[in-house]
């Protein structure tokens, strides 16, 4: 995840650089931001954008996202960190409402 660049870039084992997934901006599929991610087994991307407070989820291309700016259950502010368990269950910590959400699916 690249915060200055609003994007997410993706390079080989080797580190040879493929594509760039989305674009600045804070329309779905766009990024925001950008400061953490995770992988799943499945391949998804799931991405934490501090400046959109919310988690946007890609395969190749966007799917979807999920929550807004506040402090009530799943609402952010400035969501900092993500996390996978082996179980699917999804850690994003919420930097300015102290606090870690569990999500048991995306």
């Amino acid at each position: 995840a690249n915060c200055g660049g609003y994007c997410i870039s993706i390079f080989t084992l080797d580190g040879n650089y493929v594509k760039k997934v989305a674009a600045k901006g804070s329309g779905r599929g766009h990024l925001s931001c950008p400061n953490s991610l995770t992988i799943d087994m499945y391949g998804f991307i799931l991405v934490t954008e501090g400046v959109n407070n919310r988690v946007s989820i890609f395969h190749g291309a966007f799917i979807h996202c999920f929550g807004s700016k506040g402090s009530d259950k799943g609402q952010f502010s400035g969501p900092s960190g993500i996390a996978l368990s082996p179980n699917g269950t999804v850690y994003v910590s919420d930097l300015k409402n102290f606090r870690i959400q569990i999500f048991s699916n995306y």
